[in-house]
Order: C-alpha cells, then sequence, then structure tokens
C-alpha cells in the first residue's frame, strides 16, 4: 500500500511539474487524458495561436511527435499518436495530426517549414523542434525548405539522424541540388 501512495505522490508531482514549466514557456494547455500517453508536452504562444507539442505513443506503442492549436479546447486526447481536441467551437486545426503546422510560426525561434514542391510550393510542414520521424504524409516528399528566423537546421534522409544529412542555414529553392529531394525523414535545430 505505501509503494502504491508512494508511485501516486510521484506521479502529481511530476504532473505539477509539467504543467508550471508549460506556464512558463507559453499558455497552459487543457488537461485530458493525453499526459499518460505522451512524453516531452511543451507550449508555445497565447490565445488563438497557442501551440501544444509532444511525443505521443501510437497504437503500435512507437512514439510520434505531434502538435496541436488548442485554442477553445476543453479536453486533449492521444488518438493513435496524434493530439486531437475535445470540445466545442474550436476551428479545426490546419495542419492536421501527426505534428507541424503549416505557414509562418506565431513565435520568434527559429523553424523549418518543408515544402512537397520545388520553389516553395505545394504542402507545406513547420516546426520549430527536432523531429526524428516526419509522419507518414510528410516523409520523402520534400522538394525544397525555408528556414526563418536565426540558426541552422540539419535535414537527414532517414529517421533519427542517420543516412544522407546535411546543415541549411539559408533557405533551399530545390532541394535535387543537395541530392535530399523527396528523401527528408528527421531534422533538428543545430545550435
Amino acid at each position: 500500500m505505501k509503494r502504491v501512495l508512494m508511485l501516486a505522490v510521484v506521479a502529481a508531482a511530476a504532473s505539477s511539474a509539467g504543467a508550471s514549466f508549460a506556464q512558463e514557456r507559453g499558455a497552459s494547455p487543457p488537461p485530458g487524458p493525453y499526459w499518460q500517453s505522451c512524453r516531452n508536452v511543451s507550449t508555445y504562444g497565447y490565445g488563438p495561436n497557442a501551440m501544444v507539442t509532444a511525443q505521443c505513443r501510437d497504437d503500435r506503442g512507437r512514439w510520434r511527435q505531434t502538435s496541436l492549436r488548442f485554442a477553445g479546447c476543453r479536453e486533449i486526447v492521444n488518438r493513435d499518436g496524434n493530439l486531437d481536441c475535445r470540445g466545442e467551437g474550436r476551428p479545426p486545426y490546419p495542419g492536421g495530426p501527426g505534428g507541424g503546422y503549416p505557414g509562418r510560426p506565431p513565435f520568434g525561434r527559429s523553424s523549418i517549414t518543408l515544402f512537397s514542391g520545388p520553389g516553395f510550393s505545394g504542402q507545406p510542414f513547420t516546426t520549430q523542434g527536432e523531429i526524428t520521424n516526419l509522419p507518414k504524409q510528410y516523409n520523402d516528399r520534400a522538394m525544397s525548405l525555408r528556414i526563418e528566423g536565426r540558426g541552422a537546421w540539419q535535414v537527414c534522409s532517414d529517421s533519427d539522424f542517420r543516412g544522407r544529412c546535411q546543415v541549411f542555414d539559408r533557405d533551399e529553392g530545390d532541394l535535387r541540388r543537395s541530392g535530399l529531394a523527396g528523401q527528408v525523414s528527421s531534422m533538428r535545430p543545430v545550435r
């Protein structure tokens, strides 16, 4: 019985520590059962642009990077590795499940946007953080990339920063020049 009580106290402390961390970085995300199956939860921005990002387990037990604009959500849930909103009056999230979001991020940090077409055309995928394996709908599709803010990004052809990798510190309108066209699977900011 003591052990169960001790585990409950530790879980409550970890949950409150996570909540205070989220409040320091941005808006506090709404509650929900996603905390039980997600890790590295953080928030950015305020108001309608507030975003929560996390790595969540999918139905097969694999970790997936996911993001969600959560303004108006009553509760957040993990649906097969994707953060999803339960609540009324919330506009649909334009980036869809699976991480990233289209367009320029509303925060001041460095970001990278992959485009499915050359010359910054086609479907965009934007992130400000490390992506170890792009979601299926974006994986191996990038034909150009744009970097906003200060900083360079390492972009790799395989998951977990393996395979052919290259560091970009400026926009690349045609990834064929670097040999990475249609092959990008992971990326991370370079410090």
